[in-house]
Formats: structure tokens, C-alpha cells, sequence
């Protein structure tokens, strides 16, 4: 959004009367005619901006649309967000914050989009998209950390998903399957895909990816059985804009701690509390082999912990987990 856009909705939301347009024009020292041309952008974005003559303009109703003017009217964050990169449609936030990073992109920059048309999910996994309804939200960040230790991030995202999620809806509930899926019910609510560029030593940037099913209504067939959101639970839509400004918040607390502490320590009574598989007996397909045993939770470094069938732990650090013939969630 131009700066004089932003200007312009700053303008009405601090008037509950009308504002004349020379007004406007004088206060951001623009012409008549571009607060004009402005108000009409405003428009076909989506803002109810009444017009009346010899009065000025009015903002009757904003948008549930996560642009930056939006977000930042409810996000509280030191560095996270302060610089929101908005497309209408995009290919998948993530690939466009993987260019902005390689081009040098702040740490902290957001990335969201009203629609992707090729929205992913780990393995390669398809993750639909539609416009009008669902977050879709990326973020750029540069830990001085080893490749290893980056690693936990997705671990940090799931746990800011949650949190952010049980701020606009406390009574859901909510699960974790490892490593970074949200369950209500039975059925995906929530995906983290973290991508990242590095060397052997070094972390040159970090994408976290996040997909929240908000306003979705039922899906066709070919989903049903596997994807909800917050409509569906509750009957009731939710604001886009308000839950990427907690997750947002959420994300930039967890992330300050988990560097000042080291390691995953501090959250993983939080983490097994909501994990799906803690105590089931699962199956992982890792990239080379298929692994059985019972879920004991996640370790400090954000393996998953098997009990093998003969007593023996194994972590395991990537992998697609199953439940052995239990519903998942409830």
C-alpha cells in the first residue's frame, strides 16, 4: 500500500466525523486529486469510504485483509513485522520470501498474501490456498546459529501457531503432530513448512512458513475428511488480520527465548501437553526406512523420542509419524 494511502486511512481512522479532502491533501501535502485516486484504491481493496459533499470523507468499515496498515493496527512487537510485504496473489509466500532473503531482506520481514496458487506443505505436499478466507503468512529470519540448531525453528512455529490460536479460540482443542501440524477434531487446521539456506557452519537465512484454515467453509470431497478450520469448529468467522498480529507476537517471544536459552528446554511441557502421538504407538517413515515404536515426546533438540519395541530410545530428527489405528485428535 503507497504511502499516501496509508496516510489517508491513518487520517479517517483518528476522525469519527468527516474529513474534508483539503483536509487530507494538506495534511500529507499531496494534491486534491491524488487523495482522490487514493481513496478510490482504498476502495477496490476493499474499505467502505463514504463520500459527502462539502463534509469529506468517511471510514465506515475497515478490511479483514492481512495487509501491513492492518496488522499494525493490533501488533505489539519490537522487530518482528515491522516491515509487512503484502501480495494480493502470490505463488507461495514462502518462494517470495526466500528471493527477498537472497536479495538481503531485514530479519523480521513478513511476508502474506490473500491467495497462493501454489501453496506447499512438507514432502511436497500441496496446501490449498483460496483467496478471501485463510492466513498465509512467511517470515525471513538470520539466527546466529549452526544448521543444526536451526532445525528447531519449526518446532518454535507450531508452539507460536497454538498460542496464537487458543488466543482467538480458547475452547478449541487443539493438537500437535510431529513435527509441525495443528489437529482439531481429527482434521489439519494448521502447517509449518521452514525452509532454509546455509553452509556447513552457517545459517544464511531462515523462511518460516505458516497456513492457517480460518474462514474456510466445508471442502469438496476429495478434503473433507482431513481439513478444517475455525468456521467449521465454531460456526463463526474469525478476523484474519487479528490472528496474524498474534501469531506474530506469539512468534517473536518464543523466538527471543529460544535463543537466549540455547534450546528447546523451556517448552517442551507445553509441547507434550498438546501432542497428539505423546504414548501412542506410531510408525515414521524417515527418508531411508520405516520406524516403529511409541511416541515419548519430543527432546530438547526437537527429536521426536521412540520407545522401540525392545526398550531402546531412538530420536528421530525428520520423518512423517502415523497413529497406529487411533483417531487423530478429538
Amino acid at each position: 500500500m503507497s504511502d499516501s494511502s496509508s496516510g489517508i486511512l491513518n487520517i479517517l481512522r483518528n476522525s469519527s466525523d468527516y474529513v474534508s479532502g483539503e483536509h487530507i491533501s494538506a495534511e500529507l501535502g499531496v494534491s486534491r486529486s491524488a487523495v482522490w485516486k487514493s481513496i478510490e484504491k482504498l476502495r477496490e481493496k476493499g474499505y467502505i469510504i463514504n463520500a459527502v459533499s462539502n463534509r469529506g470523507y468517511h471510514l465506515s468499515e475497515c478490511i479483514d485483509l492481512p495487509v501491513s496498515d492492518e496488522i499494525h493496527r493490533y501488533l505489539d512487537t519490537e522487530w518482528l513485522g515491522n516491515k509487512i510485504v503484502y501480495r494480493d496473489s502470490v505463488d507461495s509466500t514462502n518462494s517470495l520470501a526466500m528471493l527477498f532473503a537472497s536479495r538481503g531482506a531485514a530479519q523480521g520481514t513478513v511476508f502474506t498474501a490473500d491467495q497462493q496458487t501454489g501453496g506447499r506443505g512438507r514432502m511436497g505436499r500441496k496446501w490449498i490456498s483460496p483467496p478471501g478466507i485463510n492466513l498465509y503468512l512467511s517470515i525471513i529470519l538470520r539466527p546466529e546459529v549452526s544448521p543444526a540448531e536451526a532445525s528447531q525453528i519449526p518446532i518454535l512455529s507450531v508452539i507460536s501457531s497454538i498460542r496464537a490460536l487458543k488466543r482467538m479460540v480458547p475452547d478449541l482443542p487443539f493438537v500437535i503432530k510431529w513435527p509441525n501440524d495443528i489437529y482439531c477434531r481429527g482434521r489439519k487446521i494448521s502447517g509449518t513448512l521452514c525452509e532454509m539456506k546455509a553452509e556447513i557452519d552457517r545459517v544464511n537465512h531462515v523462511v518460516v512458513g505458516t497456513g492457517i484454515n480460518v474462514n474456510m467453509p466445508p471442502p469438496d470431497d476429495s478434503i473433507r475428511d482431513i481439513a478444517t478450520s475455525l468456521l467449521i469448529e465454531t460456526g463463526s468467522e474469525y478476523s484474519r488480520v487479528k490472528l496474524a498480529a498474534f501469531l506474530l507476537e506469539e512468534f517473536e517471544r518464543i523466538y527471543n527465548k529460544w535463543l537466549s536459552e540455547g534450546n528447546l528446554e523451556f517448552i517442551l511441557i507445553e509441547w507434550n501437553d498438546y501432542s497428539l502421538l505423546k504414548n501412542e504407538e506410531i510408525e515414521v517413515r524417515t527418508a531411508t526406512r520405516l520406524v516403529s515404536g511409541k511416541a515419548m515426546g519430543i527432546a530438547s533438540n526437537g527429536a521426536l523420542k521412540l520407545e522401540l519395541p525392545d526398550g531402546t530410545e531412538r530420536l528421530v530428527y525428520a520423518g512423517d509419524a502415523t497413529l497406529h489405528g487411533a483417531s487423530q485428535g478429538s
